[in-house]
């Protein structure tokens, strides 16, 4: 039995606002965004020290302090009767540059001095305190009231200006926040080395982006600099309340009245200067529920439920196209919300929904060979939420799963086993099992969240059914286990095959009563004890379990092609069911049906 610890921290959140919360993950930091709440952030510092911090919109690297600009005046054109010398005031601030993380700090408090520099020998000296940080400085002049200019760098605390031009095209940055009074944004995600918001309460439709590879920098000059800050909205007939973003190749922006594609005016990347475009791309109108991206490809929950889209970019449209994935299988999602999604890549590809119903269509999807289809798993009891992390080398999917065992309600967060196993007998197909492997041979085991519940038990590779756990979580399996046993709930897997559809002499065979021959089951690594087929769920016909395994040891891994038996009377079109309803592996890879059609 392996334990471990789930570490809690407290949250600013309460339950009903997670479902609106969206994240962004950077590392050890993951950036929270909700309409009532103002950017947050949680970072991981070790595995047992975590933290909820409100972001300081903002540089982390202090301004310059104590600025004096001292004038030095050693010429004043005497000589020609002062006729030459015309004094002009000139202000003066300073920036400190981090060079470990690139950033730019606000301008210092500005000082003047008055100074007629155009003569020769006359400067104006300038000296600060160092911030803490600090590689280097930038130094800005404005002459009267004009904006400030870049004139220089150094690397120590003091400037000497002789008569320096200004670039008013390179301004200090200033100081900005859109999140203030509350106008939190509600939506957020990373593109192009920048942390972009969006959706606040105040401009729905509105996007921020923060300064280039500085998350939690909102500042920008004026005039505009490339990598300052970003501020625009979507425009278009309708309100278009950004509910999430996709960074693909191009940013896109889903919407409540259709999806955008965001792109840099300058067509390589965003930038504020010239500011970005937003191009419609389709009219879905898309939920708050956070999308799934798999393979360039964006998975979206349209608003108001009852379908599952993708968004691709097609080279023949030179945009991104919309599919409904679940065209095929509508009556799984028809009247029903999705509560969470996750996707599992490795090994199975897999998309888990959590429905609001409590049950869970999976989407097998193989988009390099065209392979997917749905298929509804149901436990004994109600799953409210799924995520998927990455864990040795494949993706486990996390559960919240509500049921009832014994009488009583109770709250699990489970995690699909591993589908990576050695032996049958180290495989799990229970629900909300453990696995223990005994130091000594025994029978008894503690599943204490499970007393009072019928179930299952995989012991040294053989199946036991029927058992019962007392009310102090004790369960006796009937044999002593010496290298592992999983015990747990059971459940039934269920397979249909499509009716077959094929030309005959007499047009197709859609609706014609149709007579099965053989039939054939081909499989991989699979226990065929406890496996049935048959045309009707009533009157199912066992497989033939055994090979060569002697008596009293559990039967081997199957990989190959099995006759199954059915009744071969003359009915409807010719389908078939495959079902398990013992915990073995099962992994069907095709069945094969040889049908005979009566063409009266």
């Amino acid at each position: 039995m392996s334990v471990a610890r789930i570490y809690k921290v407290g949250s600013p959140y309460n339950a009903v606002e997670l479902a609106d919360l969206d994240y962004a993950q950077a590392f050890d930091i993951v950036y929270l965004a909700h309409i009532d709440h103002d950017p947050t952030k949680l970072v991981r510092s070790s595995h047992t020290s975590w933290e909820f911090v409100t972001v300081p919109i903002g540089p982390t690297i202090a301004e310059p302090t104590g600025l004096n600009v001292t004038a030095t005046v050693a010429n004043t054109d005497t000589a020609n009767s002062g006729n030459a010398y015309f004094p002009q005031p000139a202000s003066y601030v300073v920036t400190a540059i981090n060079d470990d993380t690139g950033q730019e700090s606000r301008a210092s408090t500005a000082d003047s001095a008055t100074n007629d520099l155009t003569l020769k020998r006359n400067k104006n000296v300038l000296t600060w305190a160092a911030p803490t940080g600090a590689s280097r400085y930038r130094v800005y002049k404005a002459y009267n009231e004009q904006m400030y200019g870049f004139i220089g760098e150094t690397e120590s605390t003091t400037f000497t200006d002789d008569n320096i031009g200004p670039d008013l095209t390179d301004a200090p940055p200033q100081a900005f926040n859109p999140f203030e009074d509350g106008n939190n944004p509600s939506s957020v995600t990373f593109f192009e080395q920048r942390l972009i918001w969006a959706r606040t309460r105040a401009v729905p439709n509105g996007v921020y982006s923060s300064r280039s590879a500085d998350f939690e920098n909102m500042d920008a000059a004026r005039p505009v600099r490339e990598d300052d800050s970003i501020v625009f909205r979507i425009l278009s007939q309708k309100v278009n309340a950004v509910n999430s973003f996709v960074p693909l190749k191009d940013l896109l922006a889903l919407t409540s009245n259709g999806i955008f594609t965001i792109k840099g005016s300058n067509t390589d990347y965003l930038a504020a200067n010239p500011p970005p475009r937003a191009l419609p791309e389709n009219e879905d109108n898309v939920s708050r529920l956070k999308p799934i991206v798999v393979n360039n490809v964006a998975f979206y929950a349209p608003e108001g439920g009852g379908e599952i889209h993708t968004a691709g970019f097609a080279f023949e449209i030179d945009g991104y196209q919309a599919n409904d994935v679940t065209i095929f299988s509508p009556g799984l999602f028809r009247s029903y919300q999705i509560d969470g999604w996750a996707y599992a890549r490795n090994p199975l590809s897999v998309l888990w929904v959590a429905r609001s119903d409590g049950k869970m269509p999976t989407f097998t999807w193989q988009r390099e060979q065209q392979v997917w289809g749905w298929t509804l798993c149901e436990t004994d009891g109600t799953v409210e939420d799924v995520c998927a992390i990455k864990e040795g080398g494949e993706t486990r999917l996390y559960l919240l799963v509500l049921r009832t065992i014994g009488g009583v309600e109770r709250r699990f967060v489970e995690r699909m086993a591993s589908a990576e196993w050695d032996q049958a007998e180290n495989s799990c197909f229970l629900d909300c099992a453990l696995t223990y492997q005994p130091e000594t041979p025994t029978s008894r085991f503690q599943v204490p969240h499970l007393a009072g519940a019928t179930v299952d038990a995989l012991a040294d590779g053989f199946v036991i059914r029927g058992l019962t756990v007392d009310a102090n979580g004790w369960v006796d399996v009937g044999q002593d286990v010496e290298r592992v046993v999983t015990i747990g709930l059971p459940y039934e897997a269920l397979i249909e095959t499509l009716p077959l559809v094929f030309q005959t002499q007499q047009g197709w065979s859609r609706d014609k009563r149709q007579m099965l021959g053989d039939i054939v089951v081909q499989v991989t690594d699979t226990r065929l004890g406890g496996v049935e087929t048959g045309r009707r769920l009533s009157k199912m016909y066992a497989m033939k379990a055994r090979t060569n395994e002697p008596l009293g040891s559990p039967t081997a891994l199957f990989t190959g092609t099995a006759s199954a038996s059915t009744e071969p009377v003359t009915a409807g079109e010719a389908t078939l069911f495959i079902r398990s309803a013992e915990p073995l592996p099962l992994t069907v890879t095709a069945v094969y049906l040889d049908p005979v059609v009566s063409e009266t």
